[in-house]
Order: C-alpha cells, then structure tokens, then sequence
C-alpha cells in the first residue's frame, strides 16, 4: 500500500516559542537568523523532491542558485 521508508522533514519553529525559550533558560538558547532573499540573488522556488528549494521547506540561503 504506502510507501514505509523515513522521509525527511523540517521542523519549523515559531520565534515566538524560540523567544520564550531564550527568556526561560535566560540565554541565547537558540540563535535566530533572518531568513530573507537578498536583491541581485536567484533562488529555485520549486523543484524535485530532492532539489534545495524554498516549496521543499529549505530556507532561502539553501535554495541559492549558484554559478558553478
């Protein structure tokens, strides 16, 4: 019937929840960067399943186009 094999999966955290952890454990528990496309870049916004890009949940500095 389905397929049993273990697919990867990003796990989004709110910066809500993330703040609220800093200020509990009165730390940077977790570092937040800005996840932002840059002007001038190219980024692949779809692609196979496989394929870093912003529909696969990876962020956007994953999902850069670069000239090889």
């Amino acid at each position: 019937m389905g397929d049993n094999k273990q697919k990867d999966k990003h796990m989004t955290i709110s910066k809500k929840l993330i703040q609220q952890m800093n200020e509990h454990y009165g730390t940077e528990y977790i570092k937040v960067e800005e996840d932002k496309p840059e002007d001038g870049k190219v980024y692949a916004l779809t692609g196979v399943k496989s394929t870093a890009c912003i529909s696969n949940g990876n962020t956007w500095k994953e999902s850069e186009v670069k000239d090889d």
